[in-house]
């Protein structure tokens, strides 16, 4: 009887060994593990780093090992949009049609509107105009079946987008005017501004584009002014900068050089602030523009040199740094140094046949950028097989031993004196390393969480556990067995409930703050990314913090 109850162990043993991996992790711990690698990516998201690739395939990786199809759709979705930002666009094409694969056979979703608009808008890119309408329209009847205005919004926006790339400025016009007077009609922006605030400011923004492409700069200057004070009162920083470059490009064709100048300096100065170096490239370009049109060369050449020597540093756009070769062959010709002249004017001809084909449709150049970010997906991807290739040796050694020792056993187990001894025989209970050891001790550490709470310590975005624990003087995995035994929750769950206390408090007591929008209301307390914060949010009240805010407003 010994003997076989001996075997069934051994064979319980041979079963745990072969899953440790998947069993090592609890479905809580899988969707914590996949949620903080998302939130990683969304706190960084508008600011492309190299840095961020490195998030983006720790994030793809994690999910495909936890074979969750919600956040391999999403993993795909945020590398595609990594790629678009960084213009190699047929990558971006993949990781979009990849991210299809991993939505339901229903056409009708969300998810699948965002993605058929983002390769619409990657086809744009591409020179796929036609193309991009045809998926522009399909999706537009499928948001129009849905009755979504949030939808039918931003798939009407970017058919004014495509119209103005097709130089259909009329239609363009109709488009961006439409999208402004729908939700200015139905108080889409004081009913939910999280949603319509951006592409409100977006419409005036594109709106005064087309307006300046038909030379009409007094037009287009009424729309930026308009765009502004949405924007200023919304507070929208990254919307204010761009603004801030469309007014001065637009002033300085007005030759009102001293305005745009000043202009230029306040979006040069927020992109800084945003950390995007690829538009601030931009802002010198068009000061550099501004000093030509007025005949400073000297300060012009300056400008023009420093952006030659950020191109070497992949710090300025395809697009951008060809104007700024043909600018450089305008300076020499106005200054009658006529051989660089010439040279520039070679120079911006060999890029441009290298970014364009003989049918004028652009292509894909394996920039250095590009070549780094294969080297970062190469080494990840290899990095993987790596973990895969040493959890099945480890299986392989574990299931010899495992067989090996069930031999050597069940031979020793013929003999009564081995059986006896080894029946006999109690394993000793241990008490867990973490466990808790003293009433004293925790009432100590929770006496000390208090008094953190009291200096409202979770407002600060910087706080984690570690930082938590180190300041109560303790090690994290004890301050988690306390939180987990006497509040019931993770430090997580922890931290996000003070805050959304506090928010609901700040709310009900503070009249301003309820003007605040969705994402300064989250910077303020705490969050490092509204997503989160509305994850937090709902689980805790029931309710998205737009409902929420439209009640109590």
């Amino acid at each position: 009887m010994n003997r076989y109850i001996c075997l069934s162990l051994l064979c319980v043993c041979l079963l745990s060994c072969s899953k440790n991996q998947e069993q090592s992790f609890t479905n809580k711990d899988i969707t914590q593990i996949l949620t903080q690698a998302e939130q990683a990516i969304l706190q960084h998201q508008g600011i492309e780093t190299d840095s961020m690739m490195k998030l983006r395939m720790e994030y793809y990786h994690k999910a495909r090992t936890f074979k969750d199809s919600v956040h391999m759709y999403r993993s795909h979705f945020y590398l595609g949009s990594f790629y678009k930002s960084r213009g190699i666009y047929k990558d971006a094409m993949t990781e979009f049609e990849r991210a299809l694969q991993h939505i339901s056979d229903d056409g009708d979703s969300a998810r699948y509107i965002q993605t058929k608009i983002a390769i619409a808008t990657t086809e744009i890119e591409l020179g796929n105009k036609y193309k991009a309408a045809d998926l522009l329209l399909d999706t537009y009847k499928i948001a129009q079946r849905n009755n979504d205005v949030h939808q039918l919004l931003d798939i009407n926006g970017n058919m004014g987008i495509l119209s103005l790339e097709l130089k259909k400025y009329d239609d363009a016009k109709q488009n961006f005017k439409t999208a402004i007077a729908f939700v200015e009609k139905k108080h889409l922006i004081e009913k939910n501004p999280a949603n319509y605030v951006e592409n409100y400011i977006n419409y005036h923004m594109f709106l005064a584009k087309t307006y300046y492409e038909e030379q009409k700069h007094d037009s287009a200057m009424l729309y930026i002014d308009k765009a502004f004070i949405a924007a200023d009162f919304y507070k929208d920083i990254e919307g204010k900068a761009y603004l801030y470059q469309l007014k001065g490009k637009t002033q300085t064709a007005q030759k009102r050089f001293a305005e745009a100048y000043d202009n230029l300096q306040k979006g040069q100065s927020l992109f800084e602030t945003l950390k995007n170096e690829k538009q601030r490239s931009k802002m010198l370009f068009l000061l550099a523009d501004n000093y030509v049109q007025q005949e400073d060369y000297t300060e012009a050449t300056t400008l023009l040199d420093t952006l030659e020597i950020r191109y070497a540093n992949q710090q300025v756009l395809l697009d951008d740094y060809h104007a700024t070769l043909v600018l450089k062959a305008d300076l020499y010709k106005n200054t009658e140094q006529f051989q660089k002249e010439s040279e520039y004017r070679q120079k911006s001809k060999t890029l441009y046949d290298s970014i364009h084909d003989t049918n004028g449709e652009k292509t894909i150049i394996q920039t250095a950028t590009q070549y780094e970010i294969e080297k970062i997906k190469n080494q990840f991807e290899a990095q993987h097989q790596k973990d895969e290739k040493k959890f099945y040796t480890f299986l392989s050694i574990a299931i010899l031993v495992i067989v090996t020792f069930g031999f050597l056993l069940v031979k020793q187990l013929r003999k009564r004196k081995v059986v006896k001894e080894v029946v006999q025989q109690k394993p000793s209970k241990r008490e867990p390393q973490n466990a808790i050891k003293s009433d004293k001790t925790v009432d100590e550490i929770l006496q000390k969480l208090k008094n953190l709470e009291a200096q409202e310590f979770y407002l600060n975005p910087k706080y984690n556990l570690y930082a938590t624990a180190k300041k109560i003087e303790t090690n994290t995995t004890y301050l988690s067995n306390i939180l987990n035994t006497y509040k019931k929750m993770t430090f997580t769950e922890y931290l996000n409930t003070l805050r959304i206390d506090y928010t609901l408090q700040r709310l009900e007591n503070d009249k301003k703050f309820r003007l605040y929008t969705i994402k300064a209301i989250a910077k303020e307390v705490g969050f490092k990314s509204h997503g989160s914060f509305s994850r937090a949010f709902k689980a805790k009240t029931g309710e998205n913090p737009s409902t929420y805010l439209k009640k109590i407003r």
